[in-house]
């Protein structure tokens, strides 16, 4: 039985127990619910032979007050007559659960009598005696057949009722006999079961106490039974675990002092590590008391009290002392608020380090964080080479900021000349500019002169002798100084246009925007250009062509800054051509300059193109850059293009593009927005 737990052992002993006494049980309760039923049974039958005898004793209450009512005319008679017979009538409807068919049969009969009574009555009533005599005698056979079917129906039902309460009392004695013989058969097996699994129990167990023990008193090498698969053997194998773990405990006692042994020197060497750190190193509990420190850490921070920094001395002991003795240079004049500010920031540490100034002009970088346990891990590290060098970097700084200002110094200095020297080459050109109109004004002023005089005499002739005048001759002299006149005034004009231009030049200022026609900007950058190169090279000359969109309207331009951009660029054109004409020198090259302006729909583009000597992509690419030139040392500044950009780019908010070809072309446009105000200069 030892394959078997004991707990199954005694489930099994339980079951097979409880399996007789059920069936025991069931065998009597079986019997017992036989004679349940049977008692059932009889008690149906009582209680239908006490509706029969409750049917039959209201029928002999009708049957009186019927006989009453008759005789006594009253109405209380007549009432116990109605009562009577709702009596009758409710027995009989109980009775007709039990006997259907005899109940119908009797309701029957008592209708017909409770009529014919009736009818007697209303006879009597009427004083009508002998029909009412004659209807008396005829309800008495109602009155009999009822008398006899309840009868029947009486002895009927008690013959039942004794015949069923002897069958119960047959089966009741049967079903205590088996019972009996059952109860001792189950108690003999019980006995047996009982025993043999007492006995499974009982001896594996004193041998398993046996071995329990002689390992308690120390024999370790004691043999503990074969494990089984009940609890016994879970204790055995329970047991063996027990004798093994005190084997293990011997052997973890052994280790754990090996082990014990490890952590010492591995602490050791920790400390040691914590040591060799260049920085202060520290840490400080949940209660702000030192737990580890280095020599690093007094030295840096607080040197002369080693008596203090040391192993459980709280952060606010050691702190305070540092500030009174002056070792912070924070702290000094405001040693309260600071001992409370570096506490705040100690306990709850920041997410980046922090700087503290040392008495002795040291400067130190506090970095703390804060440990799971509640305390505070800190390094500390010697900033003040690094707070010199960063001294030294703002003194390179600003005198790189001197050189910058310098150099920006140099840079006006250098634009200045640009303005000079293009203002000493354009010279020449202005000068022979104004000389043609002053010579037009000259001439014509001279001509209306003459031609004054000669209006004088003919006016004095006319008043000697006025059929000699000829008035033709007079209106057409009239006519021709008009004409004169009116061309002074034109090339006057043109004379102080160019002055006002060449002062705006020379002055060197934006001016303000104003409404301006670009074909005659152009007009006239191209004829100061042109001529202040002849005068500069009077070998030079270059074939002009124009193409002026005349939709082109006024713009909203800075006419001087705008006329200093288109002079750099047809300047930078008559250099290419001349450049290509002397370099490559190719038979029956003739220089070429073409300017066309073109309106789109919301932008006015500026193209000037020329077949000098051309750029390739890599120099394209860095015209616009400030001091870059293509000129030989002394003949440019480089900063003639980088002004133009800056004038189209940033102060009209155009746009300035440059194609070329080596040896053959380069084609400068200049896109303006039409409309759009430019931003004043910078």
């Amino acid at each position: 039985m030892s394959r078997f737990s004991i707990s199954t052992r005694l489930v099994f002993l339980s079951v097979v127990l409880i399996g007789v006494l059920l069936a025991s049980n069931a065998l009597l309760g079986r019997a017992l619910s036989r004679n349940a039923e049977a008692l059932a049974a009889e008690a149906e039958i009582v209680e239908a032979l006490r509706v029969a005898n409750s049917a039959n004793k209201a029928f002999g209450d009708l049957k009186y007050w019927l006989t009453d009512l008759a005789v006594s005319l009253l109405v209380l008679s007549e009432q116990q007559v109605a009562l009577a017979r709702a009596r009758v009538d409710a027995a009989l409807e109980e009775l007709r659960k039990f006997d259907a068919e005899t109940a119908a049969a009797v309701a029957q009969e008592v209708e017909a009598l409770h009529d014919q009574g009736m009818r007697a009555v209303d006879a009597y009533t009427d004083e009508r005696r002998v029909i009412g005599n004659s209807m008396m005698a005829a309800s008495r056979v109602h009155i009999a057949a009822v008398d006899r079917q309840l009868a029947q129906l009486a002895d009927r039902f008690q013959a039942d009722a004794i015949a069923k309460r002897d069958a119960a009392l047959a089966g009741a004695e049967n079903a205590v006999d088996r019972s009996f013989t059952i109860a001792v058969a189950a108690s003999l097996v019980g006995l047996v079961l009982a025993w043999l699994v007492l006995r499974s129990i009982t001896v594996p167990l004193g041998r398993l106490v046996a071995a329990m023990s002689a390992i308690t008193s120390g024999k370790l090498d004691t043999q503990i039974p074969a494990p089984g698969h009940d609890e016994i053997g879970a204790m055995a194998r329970t047991l063996a675990l027990f004798r093994d773990s005190l084997s293990e405990r011997d052997r973890m006692a052994a280790e754990q002092a090996r082990a014990e042994a490890a952590a010492r020197h591995a602490q050791a060497q920790l400390l040691t590590a914590i040591e060799s750190i260049s920085e202060g190193f520290s840490l400080y509990d949940s209660e702000d008391r030192l737990v580890v420190c280095n020599t690093r850490y007094r030295e840096i921070l607080y040197p002369g009290m080693g008596d203090l920094v040391v192993v459980g001395t709280p952060f606010e002991t050691i702190v305070r002392r540092a500030a009174a003795e002056g070792l912070i240079r924070d702290a000094i004049g405001r040693r309260e608020a600071w001992v409370q500010e570096r506490l705040a920031r100690h306990r709850s540490p920041p997410r980046v380090p922090f700087v503290q100034r040392r008495g002795d002009a040291r400067w130190i970088r506090v970095n703390e964080r804060p440990t799971d346990d509640g305390g505070t891990v800190a390094v500390y590290t010697d900033i003040t080479e690094e707070k010199q060098a960063e001294e030294k970097l703002r003194l390179a700084k600003e005198e790189a900021e001197r050189a910058l200002q310098e150099l920006t110094q140099a840079q006006q200095s250098l634009l200045h000349a640009e303005k000079m020297a293009s203002l000493g080459q354009l010279t020449a050109g202005v000068a022979h500019e104004i000389k043609n109109p002053l010579n037009f004004v000259n001439n014509f002023a001279t001509l209306s002169l003459d031609l004054f005089d000669e209006l004088r005499g003919a006016l004095r002739g006319q008043s000697r002798d006025p059929s000699e005048d000829d008035p033709e001759e007079i209106a057409e002299i009239v006519d021709t100084i008009g004409g004169n006149l009116r061309r002074i005034a034109e090339h006057g004009r043109r004379a102080d246009r160019i002055v006002t231009s060449m002062l705006a030049h020379a002055r060197g200022g934006a001016g303000s925007a104003q409404p301006t026609s670009l074909s005659m900007l152009i007009d006239d950058s191209l004829n100061l250009a042109y001529h202040g190169e002849r005068a500069r090279n009077r070998a030079f000359n270059i074939s002009i062509e124009r193409e002026f969109d005349p939709d082109i309207g006024e713009l909203d331009l800075y006419p001087q800054e705008m006329t200093r951009v288109f002079i750099n660029l047809i300047t930078n054109a008559f250099y290419a051509t001349e450049r290509r004409r002397r370099e490559l020198a190719e038979p029956g090259y003739e220089p070429v300059l073409k300017v066309c302006t073109r309106r789109t729909e919301d932008r006015v583009e500026v193209s000037i193109r020329d077949n000098g000597i051309g750029m390739p992509v890599s120099v394209c690419e860095k015209v616009f850059e400030p001091f870059f030139t293509t000129k030989p040392p002394g003949e440019g500044t480089g900063l003639g293009l980088s002004l133009t950009y800056d004038i189209v780019v940033q102060q009209h908010h155009g746009q300035i593009q440059v194609q070329s070809k080596e040896h053959e072309f380069t084609e400068v446009t200049v896109s303006l927005p039409h409309g759009a105000a430019p931003a004043p200069p910078t």
